[in-house]
């Protein structure tokens, strides 16, 4: 997912992406009730606004991004 994520984060300025290592960063994982690898979260306003489990594709990804 890396380098999918990577891609569309410099296709759009307007979204922010964030990596996290569910191994380094446990308390956040178990914050946002990640239990399965990869797994993305969109935050908006503070607040879950829609969750993705499993690979995606670069254009399912901006879709997921700008939802």
């Amino acid at each position: 997912m890396g380098p999918v994520v990577s891609s569309v984060s410099e296709q759009l300025e307007s979204v922010d992406f964030f990596h996290v290592d569910v191994d380094e960063a446990p308390e956040l994982a178990q914050k946002f009730g990640v239990q399965s690898i990869p797994t993305m979260v969109l935050i908006k306003d503070g607040e879950e606004a829609n969750r993705s489990v499993g690979f995606a594709p670069e254009e399912k990804v901006k879709e997921f991004a700008t939802s």
